[in-house]
């Protein structure tokens, strides 16, 4: 049984990754590391990949014996699932790695621009005391806000607990959970939206002009989910919302920030939601948890398309 660890990952130093291997080798399967620019062998079974490889029919068609796609990201936008589907390939991806740490920069976030912590730090390196302005600004107490939050998968359900242990009042909105609440109804109760969906053809955009305009006015947007699901011309021209945060852009790196920085309230951080120390150990048991599922024929905790 042959295994292509495919590209390498930036989360991953070289003893994890060797590590991994070694893990991998120990359920008597063929490691093989693969550089990005090049293909793995023919024979291949099992592809370990990371958001930077987007795999597709092209991959698959040459990948004859694959069976299982292993995404080491919580996000699968790289992977062409139809494509996999239509070949039999199972596709499973690593969310619960990254799961706190998302939550963690969303919650301090969120709470920073709630107290506009930003406003005051940039007029603190400018010399200036904000303290009498203070008095003006509509500052809520989290304990009398509503939080809503786009998604209710790993992340999203982690997110809505470590709210509802603040006291919150939560809202959670997912197309693929009847009983969540319309995303109409969250935009326009919700004083903190925060997205942790996936990118799929109904995110796309999903905070849109029309998005921004039925939230409330004074509210909060942060997203830590993908870049694309917010449309950053839109977020730009708004005049609405009291705080923005972002931690993903639809083009990363990122580096024109200076005009949205420059609306006052708003965070910003390079794609790094996810990072904490123990990342790259916490991926690897999260991928040789997948890989022995599939060998032994068991459901497969993070597969897409399931509830994870």
């Amino acid at each position: 049984m042959h295994v292509a660890l495919w590209g390498p990952s930036d989360h991953v130093a070289a003893a994890e990754a060797d590590a991994l291997r070694d893990r991998l080798a120990a359920l008597d399967l063929t490691v093989t590391p693969v550089g990005a620019d090049v293909a793995p062998s023919a024979e291949t079974q099992v592809v370990v990949v990371n958001s930077k490889m987007q795999v597709g029919a092209k991959a698959f068609d040459w990948l004859k014996d694959l069976k299982l796609v292993v995404t080491t990201t919580s996000g699968y936008d790289h992977i062409d699932l139809a494509a996999a589907r239509e070949r039999g390939i199972r596709v499973a991806r690593c969310a619960r790695s990254r799961r706190d740490a998302v939550v963690d920069t969303s919650l301090a976030m969120a709470l920073a621009l709630l107290r506009r912590l930003p406003v005051t730090t940039a007029a603190a390196a400018q010399r200036r005391w904000l303290r009498a302005e203070v008095k003006a600004w509509p500052i809520p107490l989290l304990s009398t806000s509503t939080v809503g939050i786009l998604g209710q998968g790993v992340i999203g359900r982690r997110a809505a607990e470590v709210w509802q242990s603040l006291g919150v009042t939560v809202l959670a909105s997912d197309p693929a959970v009847p009983s969540s609440v319309p995303l109409a109804e969250l935009l326009a109760r919700a004083d903190i939206v925060t997205l942790h969906c996936s990118l799929t053809t109904t995110s796309r955009r999903m905070i849109d002009a029309a998005a921004l305009d039925a939230m409330k006015p004074g509210a909060i947007l942060v997203n830590t989910a993908r870049g694309e699901c917010v449309d950053e011309a839109a977020l730009l021209a708004d005049t609405r919302l009291a705080g923005i945060g972002l931690d993903v852009f639809a083009s990363e790196p990122w580096i024109d920030a200076a005009p949205l920085l420059a609306k006052g309230n708003v965070l910003v951080s390079p794609h790094s939601a996810g990072w904490h120390a123990k990342l790259g150990a916490s991926l690897n048991d999260e991928v040789v948890t997948q890989v022995n599922a599939w060998l032994k024929g068991l459901a497969l905790e993070g597969e897409v398309g399931l509830a994870v």
